[in-house]
């Protein structure tokens, strides 16, 4: 297995820029895919996702799929798994287009990838421990519809667990089984809010309306090999992870080992993770290398850390002077050390990479006073009589 050839996708199910977003819906939910290229004349042009129409969900389900079209990165047949791993982690895409003189041949998604890579050396090494997200956010069964979108499009998240009133988990909820849902609703339904004459808005729905509740128990010590199988056979994109008591203490996601493999760190293992604007893979490069210094910093003073997760928002309208960019920072321990760090205010700038070293000084200095009290009552246990 060295080229993508080797164990893309040939049998391609695709839609028109033509067809309506409720139809290209209908037809990823009855070949269970999440991705679909868009042909032109028989020529490849985009894709649409999931995730991307879940981002524009008050749609008119009877638009054209075009409007929530975007481009994607492409490759040829005989480019190198890793390089196609590495652009896949990089671009945030769970799918690339193989595409040759314009026509598209092929497609690898992240689901081709590991039912190939389950059992190499690399992943059979992994816990779920080493790859999970332990900062995620509950949900509990009768939130609406729209607070798990707010939270899901804010990380981009794909799921979310769902607790009862004990703090128990009993299902959880994807983007997917929110979509499929949603555009069962007649298009007047579709709005802003609840109207004269209409007995319920979808997005004010309890989310238990929504939850999966049939899913494999992960634990945090786990083979993430044996999860992988599980998941893939059922076609499931995540779970939960629980405690012994049944207690959410993180998700695993599929996505989270392709970004092990790749293994995107800086040279002293802190992982740096974008969210909110979309960003483009040069620029992603460009900002990582001129944050070095700023993380190595934080990493000597808080040597636990071990990513750092960056929320960017895009301010439409603003004057120069105000900013056209807002910021927030959250840095994570490894698991089981301790909470998230997480910046205090959000802070604006002009231009993307000043901002951020800003951000990331301010932060410095919020971490750097905290660790200092830390150790000065560390010293006073020490001394007490």
């Amino acid at each position: 297995m060295k080229t993508v050839e080797d164990i893309m996708n040939t049998n391609l199910i695709t839609s028109g820029p033509e067809e309506t977003i409720k139809n290209t819906v209908s037809k990823m939910e009855k070949h269970g895919i999440k991705e679909i290229p868009i042909l032109e004349n028989g020529e490849y042009v985009g894709m649409a996702t999931y995730y991307d129409i879940l981002d524009v969900f008050r749609a008119n389900p009877e638009e054209k799929i075009s409007r929530l079209m975007i481009k994607t990165p492409k490759v040829e047949k005989d480019t190198d798994i890793d390089e196609l791993i590495t652009l896949m982690v990089k671009s945030g895409l769970e799918a690339i287009p193989i595409v040759e003189d314009k026509k598209l041949v092929g497609l690898i998604s992240d689901y081709d990838l590991l039912n190939k890579m389950r059992n190499t050396e690399k992943i059979k090494e992994l816990k779920i421990k080493d790859v999970m997200n332990d900062s995620v956010k509950l949900l509990k069964e009768n939130d609406p519809v729209s607070e798990a979108r707010r939270i899901m499009r804010f990380h981009k998240w794909e799921r979310l667990p769902i607790v009862d009133e004990n703090g128990k988990c009993i299902g959880m909820v994807s983007s997917i089984d929110i979509l499929k849902n949603f555009y069962k609703f007649p298009k007047e339904k579709i709005g802003r809010g609840d109207r004269v004459g209409e007995k319920e808005n979808p997005l004010s729905l309890p989310i238990k309306n929504f939850m999966e509740t049939e899913f494999p128990k992960v634990t945090p010590e786990k083979d993430v090999s044996r999860v992988l199988k599980k998941l893939l056979e059922k076609q499931m994109k995540g779970v939960p992870v629980l405690d012994d008591n049944g207690y959410v203490i993180g998700v695993f996601e599929r996505w989270y080992v392709l970004d092990k493999i790749v293994e995107r760190k800086f040279k002293d293992g802190v992982w740096l993770n974008f969210s909110g604007y979309d960003l483009k893979i040069e620029t992603v490069d460009l900002i990582s290398e001129n944050l070095k210094p700023e993380i190595t910093r934080m990493k000597r003073i808080c040597d636990d850390l071990e990513r750092i997760e960056i929320h960017i928002k895009k301010i439409h309208g603003s004057k120069p002077k105000q900013g056209s960019f807002e910021v927030k920072i959250h840095l994570h321990k490894k698991a089981g050390r301790g909470k998230v760090v997480t910046q205090k205010e959000p802070w604006q700038g002009y231009n993307l990479i000043y901002t951020l070293k800003d951000a990331f000084k301010k932060m410095e200095e919020q971490i750097r006073s905290k660790y200092k009290k830390r150790r000065n009552t560390e010293t006073l246990r020490k001394i007490a009589p």
